[in-house]
């Protein structure tokens, strides 16, 4: 969204966290948004609700030629996501997460298919299962590094203490983009130390307007007495002109020991009109879980947000 307000920052700036900074800025960006989702398991419930987000961008350049930049949100009148990166040219760039906010190791995996809007996976209920993360990645306290070589790009992330009494959180990816023009092929590890080991491999490819997908992913338990997962996720979106784009997608995710697949499924749209972007949807979930007993969830969503 466009800047409410910008301030120039000294090489003194504590906000950027270094003495060797040469210039520096801080933004801060916002607007008013309004959104509805509605749910066919929650009929009582307002369907209605208004963003309340404020977002804080901080960068400077360093006298030695690398650059430091920290990001904060302000939501619902706390600060729950914000990180601090260094970057180091061609060394790649190396972060901090202080929370919800890597961007690093597997959230670059974490779901590759194109929406126009939101993934189909999301607003029918609150667990996001057939993830690489599924089973964890806990972003507070994380680092990061991420680096590019060639036509690989590469990207680790390092919790050490993710809560009291887990063992250290690893994730790793790679996306790699020289075979031909449009196409990527990405692969990822994820080790939550005690609880899961999981890994996806995807594919995706743009020709012009069109950009497909196709990911399947492995969450695999320690514990037997939990279900291990098997996922496959495929997409298409397709940007109309340079106004509208549509999208299209289906998840579904094996539970060792279920007698059904849960599925998701989902279509979208997306519209901006000047400074007024309106995206719209239609998610449905099936056998949630895996249970042939659970009710079918379909979520109704739209979104209008006015930049200023």
């Amino acid at each position: 969204m466009n800047n409410l307000k910008k301030v120039g920052l000294t090489a003194l700036a504590t906000t950027l966290v270094s003495t060797a900074s040469v210039a520096g800025e801080l933004s801060v960006s916002g607007g008013a948004a309004l959104s509805y989702t509605g749910l066919s398991t929650a009929s009582g419930t307002n369907p209605w609700a208004m963003g309340d987000s404020v977002k804080f961008n901080g960068s400077g350049d360093l006298d030695n030629g690398m650059t430091v930049s920290v990001y904060y949100e302000l939501d619902g009148g706390t600060y729950d996501d914000y990180n601090l990166k260094l970057g180091m040219g061609d060394m790649g760039t190396l972060s901090f997460s202080g929370a919800s906010s890597s961007g690093s190791g597997v959230d670059k995996l974490k779901d590759i298919v194109p929406n126009a809007y939101t993934p189909v996976y999301e607003a029918t209920d609150a667990t996001d299962s057939g993830l690489i993360d599924a089973s964890g990645n806990n972003q507070t306290g994380q680092w990061g590094y991420d680096m590019t070589v060639g036509n690989a790009a590469l990207s680790a992330s390092y919790n050490p203490k993710p809560a009291a009494g887990k063992e250290a959180e690893t994730g790793f990816a790679i996306v790699y983009s020289g075979l031909m023009d449009g196409l990527e092929l990405s692969a990822g590890y994820f080790d939550d130390g005690d609880e899961a080991e999981n890994d996806t491999l995807g594919i995706k490819y743009t020709m012009g307007a069109m950009t497909a997908a196709y990911q399947m992913t492995k969450v695999d338990y320690t514990a037997t007495g939990t279900n291990d997962q098997d996922a496959t996720h495929v997409g298409v979106s397709i940007a109309v002109n340079d106004s509208l784009s549509v999208s299209a997608g289906q998840q579904s995710i094996e539970f060792d020991g279920t007698a059904e697949d849960e599925k998701n499924s989902g279509v979208g749209a997306s519209y901006t009109m000047g400074s007024i972007s309106m995206y719209g949807g239609f998610n449905k979930l099936e056998n949630a879980n895996g249970s042939t007993s659970a009710k079918d969830v379909e979520a109704s969503i739209f979104n209008i947000s006015f930049a200023f």
